[in-house]
């Protein structure tokens, strides 16, 4: 038994067009978004043909009145099973309008002003995790950033006790090579393949080609990645895809 999986940061509704074309193409089984605004979530449903999982992370002010941003997860045609959103800063209730400061010249959200979450689910017997970790100043490895990579690990590690193995996707805002990614990688196996260097989609992201590999897919030695792969073309950051099984 398998488990094809896309995990995308969108860029809210920049992207819908290309998202929905490798949707179509690619037809994953489960899909795990960032920065999805929950006004898209119908158009989401209707490519995927079943109910979304949304946690809101915050309210985007570039955005209008329909400004809500956040995770979501989508399994095709069916249901996800045991559902759970863990705010591990901020709460739903506390969604607040993300706010913005300037460090070095360059202007950036203010990471306090967003919560952040792990939303989690099983489908087929699979236990799998989406997040979006803080962002900070040029991809440096802050103490905020770690405290929060610390919380997320111990929600991630329960998760997988719990499940009997885990898959913990999403855009962790932190470069592998440095301190916060080095974090998550002790307590789970990296399984983007060396090979990729970035992450991001220099054709679309504002700033260009970044050498940052920030999204990810880590998971338990229970489970088994087969054709992890980064594709370009989609949004500002490249889909992340896998096949997941279970090792033998």
């Amino acid at each position: 038994m398998s488990l094809s999986i896309a995990s995308i940061n969108i860029e809210r509704s920049r992207h819908l067009s290309r998202v929905a074309a490798f949707i179509d193409r690619e037809r994953p089984e489960l899909l795990c978004l960032q920065e999805l605004c929950e006004r898209d979530i119908p158009f989401f449903e209707a490519l995927m043909g079943g109910a979304m999982a949304f946690a809101p992370m915050a309210r985007y002010p570039e955005e209008g009145p329909a400004n809500v941003v956040g995770v979501g997860m989508l399994a095709r045609g069916g249901a996800l099973a045991n559902l759970r959103a863990e705010y591990y800063s901020g709460s739903p209730e506390g969604i607040q309008e993300m706010a913005f400061v300037t460090l070095e010249g360059k202007r950036m959200a203010d990471p306090l002003s967003i919560a952040e979450v792990m939303l989690s689910a099983t489908v087929d017997g699979f236990r799998v995790a989406v997040t979006h970790l803080n962002v900070t100043p040029f991809g440096s490895s802050t103490p905020y950033q770690r405290e929060s990579a610390g919380k997320l690990i111990a929600l991630a590690e329960a998760q997988a006790t719990a499940a009997g193995g885990l898959l913990l996707t999403g855009d962790f805002n932190a470069p592998r090579g440095r301190a916060t990614f080095d974090l998550i990688a002790e307590h789970f196996i990296d399984g983007i393949p060396a090979h990729y260097t970035s992450s991001i989609d220099g054709s679309l992201h504002r700033a260009g080609d970044i050498p940052f590999m920030v999204d990810g897919l880590f998971h338990t030695p229970n489970y088994r990645l087969e054709d992890a792969r980064l594709t370009t073309g989609v949004s500002d950051h490249c889909a992340v895809s896998c096949r997941l099984s279970k090792a033998s």
